[in-house]
């Protein structure tokens, strides 16, 4: 990815927060590494409703917020590097809750399987922090052990990763562009969608993504008896699972699975969650 890198944007996302209106300083500019740094004179938003904080300073110790307040009211740690961010503002990073990553060549606007590697990945893990996108979560295309493994790493630069691996659908009702539609688990009977489960719950991911979708009328979608035994098998691996839905689907058709200190509840429910690219998901 060609784009002009600000060392202290990068920090500051991977610190949870975005900087707005970054100049184009180089990394040969930038402080000294510290492990506390104080940064100050930026207009600040907080995230929890309240007025935008004018002339501010945070520190930060460890990758850690310590203290927020105005400038020159805060007690500075000795030794502490300094960042001035006075015309920035800083906000609370944004997560992306719905995201299908890898196979989208930027560079030539081209989807395909074969640009499914470890660099296009972080190219893209990396424009999400580089726009204030601090995490994502990737919903059901992941092939492989890719993000799994970077789930696991520190990328430079890049947004945390989160990943489902391969999501479950019926043959051809799983995403719409043709590079993916083949990845989730293709399942038809109660046997294959426990057995679906069963080969995600030895990667451990962060969801179960089930497509109960009839592409608007034109696909085949996941009967009540498969994605309930799915849930089920999710439960039992004390994996989290969420439903894909464009198409209808009765409110007594899913059941929401939660947790409390004396262990899992199964109710059914008729609330919804709207996703990032229009479909209704339920847990």
């Amino acid at each position: 990815m060609r784009r002009e890198k600000l060392v202290v944007c990068g920090l500051s996302v991977l610190l949870g927060t975005v900087i707005v209106g970054c100049s184009s300083q180089g990394a040969s500019e930038t402080p000294a590494a510290s492990a506390v740094a104080v940064f100050e004179g930026a207009r600040l938003i907080t995230g929890d409703g309240s007025v935008p904080l004018e002339n501010s300073a945070f520190i930060v110790e460890n990758n850690r917020f310590t203290a927020v307040g105005r400038k020159g009211e805060l007690t500075v740690p000795a030794g502490a590097t300094r960042v001035d961010l006075t015309g920035k503002t800083v906000m609370p990073a944004m997560i992306d809750a719905h995201g299908h990553l890898g196979f989208l060549d930027m560079a030539n606007g081209t989807m395909s399987k074969a640009n499914f590697t470890r660099e296009n990945y972080i190219d893209h893990l990396q424009r999400y922090a580089y726009h204030g996108v601090a995490a994502t979560i990737s919903t059901g295309t992941d092939m492989g052990d890719l993000a799994y493994q970077l789930r696991e790493e520190v990328v430079p630069n890049a947004a945390i990763i989160r990943t489902v691996g391969r999501g479950l659908a019926w043959p051809g009702s799983g995403p719409n562009d043709p590079s993916r539609n083949d990845v989730p688990y293709a399942v038809t009977t109660v046997e294959q969608a426990r057995k679906a489960v069963q080969d995600l719950a030895t990667h451990k991911p962060d969801f179960v993504k089930i497509w109960v979708d009839d592409r608007n009328g034109r696909q085949k979608k996941l009967t009540p008896d498969i994605y309930r035994a799915a849930v089920d098998e999710a439960r039992k691996h004390n994996l989290r699972a969420m439903r894909a839905s464009k198409g209808s689907c009765t409110a007594s058709a899913m059941h929401r699975w939660t947790r409390n200190s004396s262990g899992w509840r199964r109710s059914t429910t008729s609330g919804s969650r709207r996703t990032s690219e229009g479909s209704t998901a339920r847990l």
